[in-house]
């Protein structure tokens, strides 16, 4: 699949196909984590606990101190 970048605003972006969406069970709710590999990017859908996590692992002082 072939897709171009389309002008959204000031911004770009690629409209991904509502089959495709289905297949991955991504709706408009779904956060997607976007990262580069390979001279490319993946997006990959993450549940907001994942994303906490990630958060968490990264900045577990600054929250601990945030909770005192």
């Amino acid at each position: 699949m072939i897709k171009h970048l389309q002008k959204i605003g000031n911004s770009r972006g690629v409209v991904i196909d509502k089959p495709v969406l289905d297949l991955l069970n991504i709706n408009d709710d779904t956060a997607l984590e976007i990262t580069q590999k390979d001279g490319g990017i993946f997006l990959k859908p993450i549940s907001a606990m994942d994303a906490y996590s990630k958060i968490a692992k990264k900045h577990r002082k600054s929250l601990d101190k945030l909770a005192k």
